[in-house]
């Protein structure tokens, strides 16, 4: 079920739903006083009584509509029978052909030979999965073992090239982002962790060899997909009291004359600032002759104290420790949670920012 609200102080009522244990997915913020984001259904009830203040649209789950549908959109009724005999009629053809694990082999070749041997996207599906196999064997003695599948109209073949041993030393895969390990695809090379594990930044996910028949490392280029539960934390901190340097308007200014680059003289002033910060730059004083000068100039600054209320300022804080922790987060990502907290030690306030998504953790 689907909410869509408008109003203010929606990070509160975001906050409210997430004490009591209610579960969001899908969460798009659109600005400070517009956002969106889906429940579970047995989760509705709880929800309206903490939106009742906001402007809300709110999509119902499709299932709900269908006895309206039913009674209503005969015509639509009758393009979904004329389709499921379309669909049954379709399932006899082959509408897809997926190919994994080549490395040196290019699948468009894979796919001239099938089309060769009358196995193509649109024709109808008589091919049995061993004569696949056999096929492909046949064809290419560089693969070591082929697996096919037949899973509805997709043929799936999965495949592995007989190794070359190579004396270049590869890196291995190691891991992007902090997360705990959901699924493991490897194409070449093997793998150092296992589902379930928590991979820290830098820690290596998949070694760059693979063990022959012989029970030998063959050093191999490392390919693999692994995806996970992956851990932004981004933190953020204010001090009560805060200490900054600022230009009091007073400045001294000391001059080197040149000509032709060369020090001819200067004309200094004493600069008896105890704090400053000083800015050059050269000015020509002739069109005619390369006669300049170097200005060097300095600038008197004073410490200048600032007490913050933190009361005032924490909503800020949380909204500068969530901004930067949607910059850290990886593109082909599906949010999973997100939480803000704020907590106060010794005169300095912090806000942590934890995002948890799904994607992938390699390099």
């Amino acid at each position: 079920m689907k909410f869509d609200l408008n109003g203010y102080d929606l990070d509160n009522l975001i906050k409210k739903l997430y004490l009591k244990k209610v579960t969001l997915y899908n969460i798009v913020k659109y600005s400070n006083e517009h956002i969106s984001f889906e429940i579970d259904d047995k989760n509705e009830k709880k929800v309206k009584r903490y939106i009742a203040n906001f402007k809300v649209k709110q999509s119902l789950n499709k299932f709900k509509r269908v006895p309206k549908l039913v009674a209503t959109n005969v015509g639509i009724l009758l393009g979904v029978f004329f389709g499921i005999i379309f669909s049954i009629f379709a399932s006899n053809y082959i509408w897809q052909i997926r190919i994994y694990g080549t490395n040196e082999l290019n699948n468009s070749d894979i796919l001239e030979v099938l089309k060769d041997n009358g196995i193509c996207v649109g024709k109808i599906n008589r091919t049995t999965s061993e004569e696949i196999e056999n096929i492909l064997l046949h064809n290419y003695d560089r693969i070591a073992q082929v697996s096919v599948i037949k899973k509805g109209t997709a043929i799936i073949i999965n495949l592995s090239e007989k190794l070359v041993y190579s004396e270049i030393n590869y890196e291995p895969i190691t891991a992007m982002f902090n997360g705990i390990v959901t699924d493991i695809n490897i194409i070449t090379g093997t793998s150092n962790v296992k589902i379930g594990d928590y991979v820290n930044i830098g820690d290596v996910l998949v070694l760059p060899f693979n063990i022959n028949s012989n029970g030998e490392k063959v050093s191999v280029e490392p390919l693999a997909e692994i995806k996970g539960q992956i851990f932004i934390i981004n933190k953020v901190k204010l001090n009560r009291i805060e200490y900054t340097l600022k230009r009091t308007g007073n400045s001294i200014k000391t001059y080197i004359y040149k000509l032709f680059d060369l020090k001819l003289f200067s004309g200094k002033s004493k600069n008896s600032f105890a704090l400053f910060e000083t800015v050059s730059y050269n000015e020509n004083i002739s069109r005619l002759i390369p006669f300049s000068r170097d200005v060097i100039v300095y600038y008197e600054l004073a410490t200048v104290e600032t007490i913050h209320d933190f009361d005032v300022e924490k909503n800020n804080l949380m909204e500068n420790s969530r901004s930067g922790a949607y910059n850290k987060l990886p593109a082909y990502t599906k949010m999973i949670d997100e939480k803000t907290e704020v907590s106060i030690f010794q005169d300095v306030m912090y806000a942590t920012t934890t995002i948890i998504v799904e994607g992938i953790i390699n390099d």
